[in-house]
């Protein structure tokens, strides 16, 4: 993952969804479409670009080894046989911010093209993406955990800061009714998008490799209460692709009482109860 300098914001249009995470609903911002990535990706978060970059605090996973940092080369564990000098997880590496990602190793792929029955690229997406199969059996599940990066920042602004992540960008390929994003903090599931309502949303077809409306960019934006740290993506059938991860981190000062502020407290507390005296 890399930081990088402001890029200019150009939302296509956007919706309000409602995502069921309990019995209680949670709602987040949702919105579909960026802007077009400068290292032939398709579409990037209209907040940061692979290679001409973007706002402070916006970190992007592009699994192409050309957009990684050169001082802590990324992960080829997950790379298809032939594809190591172009492809990686490059936020998977031992750098201050680097992100725990895990899974079977037979169902996380990265790879740069489309294959018959294996993976397709997400429209006009001529690099590195990654994947998830469940070989035609189960359900396939790839975690994308950020504590580390949390922990990092959080050291940077102190204790009386509540760091987390309230934006997630991501390009979601020929979208299929079988995949799903969920977000978790804590162990907890916040909110989940799912590719039957986005299918639904935009009125694209399941599958389509080529169709915009089945190959979208999605903006997501959480409140602070809904800030997570872990991604999780599913599903259920041959694959899932995505590229162009991006997220935000968000802060906020968190209100610490001074000893002064105890003390008026306690005075108040002490002048409700006389007067209350004096009445009786």
């Amino acid at each position: 993952m890399k930081r990088f300098s402001p890029v200019t914001k150009s939302l296509l249009f956007s919706v309000v969804l409602v995502f069921s995470a309990s019995n209680q609903s949670s709602a987040a911002s949702i919105s579909f479409g960026g802007v077009s990535a400068s290292d032939g990706s398709g579409i990037t978060s209209t907040f940061m670009d692979p290679i001409n970059g973007g706002l402070s605090d916006y970190f992007i996973e592009t699994f192409d080894i050309a957009t990684g940092d050169p001082l802590y080369p990324g992960s080829t564990d997950y790379t298809v046989s032939g594809f190591e000098n172009k492809c990686a997880v490059n936020s998977l590496n031992n750098s201050p911010i680097g992100v725990s990602i895990t899974g079977n190793s037979n169902e996380i792929a990265v790879r740069q093209g489309s294959v018959s029955s294996v993976a397709a690229a997400p429209a006009n997406d001529n690099t590195c993406y990654g994947y998830a199969t469940n070989n035609g059996q189960g359900v396939a599940t790839i975690s994308f955990d950020y504590t580390n990066l949390l922990d990092y920042y959080s050291s940077l602004y102190g204790a009386s800061t509540q760091l987390g992540i309230t934006y997630i960008g991501f390009y979601w390929g020929s979208v299929d009714i079988y995949n799903d994003f969920e977000f978790y903090s804590g162990g907890s599931l916040v909110s989940f998008i799912t590719g039957s309502s986005l299918l639904a949303q935009l009125g694209g077809n399941s599958g389509n490799q080529s169709d915009p409306d089945s190959n979208a960019y999605v903006n997501i934006a959480f409140s602070i209460a809904e800030q997570f740290d872990t991604l999780v993506i599913n599903t259920s059938d041959i694959a899932g692709e995505f590229d162009n991860i991006v997220i935000g981190l968000s802060t906020r000062e968190i209100p610490v009482n001074a000893p002064g502020a105890a003390l008026l407290l306690l005075f108040g507390t002490a002048m409700i109860a006389s007067r209350r005296l004096r009445k009786k």
